[in-house]
């Protein structure tokens, strides 16, 4: 009998383990969260979608500026709606439907200008158990800086300050966690 169990076993660790497919799959929606206040942020957004759009796990990217209701923004508003109640709701609501037709966020997160924006896109990710890579961006060595403990244990996977090459190749059709961010929590 204890022969018996020992085949099965291996059986079960050589033919069921190999048949784990890994292979990347390109099907997974991206919600790129990021601030869009200056140039430096604004910046940002090109160089994280050459990443995600190379990465082979990557199917859509939703870039919520890109989605803006009757195309108002800080810079051009040919509606006259930017900032009114009408704009606001609607800004809302769009950004709560694309996160909850998101798999992942990605947020971009300016550890020197806070938003409270993407604060509150995170916290619908975690209320929906998808999961959040935040990518810190920092102007001071990374030991000059604090995350809230809110923040720092609601994210899932914590990357190195201002270093977007780790977006081409993570594994987003399987995102492992990397819970510990590479700040002090208070």
């Amino acid at each position: 009998m204890a022969n018996h169990a020992k085949l099965s076993l291996d059986y079960y660790w050589k033919e069921v383990f190999t048949l784990k497919n890994t292979d990347p799959v390109a099907n997974t929606k991206i919600y790129l969260a990021t601030s869009f206040f200056n140039e430096e942020q604004r910046a940002r957004i090109p160089q994280a979608l050459a990443q995600l759009e190379a990465n082979p796990t990557v199917g859509v990217v939703h870039q919520p500026f890109d989605f803006q209701y009757k195309d108002a923004r800080v810079d051009s508003d040919p509606a006259g709606v930017f900032g009114s109640l009408e704009w606001q709701i609607a800004t809302y609501n769009n950004d709560l439907n694309a996160v909850g037709t998101s798999d992942v966020c990605v947020a971009l997160y300016d550890m020197d200008q806070i938003d409270e924006g993407i604060c509150m896109e995170i916290g619908m990710f975690v209320a929906l158990h998808k999961p959040i890579v935040l990518l810190p961006f920092t102007k001071k060595d990374k030991s000059a800086y604090e995350a809230n403990l809110m923040l720092a244990r609601g994210v899932t996977t914590w990357l190195e300050p201002n270093d977007f090459s780790p977006l081409k190749d993570f594994n987003f059709n399987h995102p492992m966690a990397q819970p510990f961010p590479p700040f002090k929590v208070f």
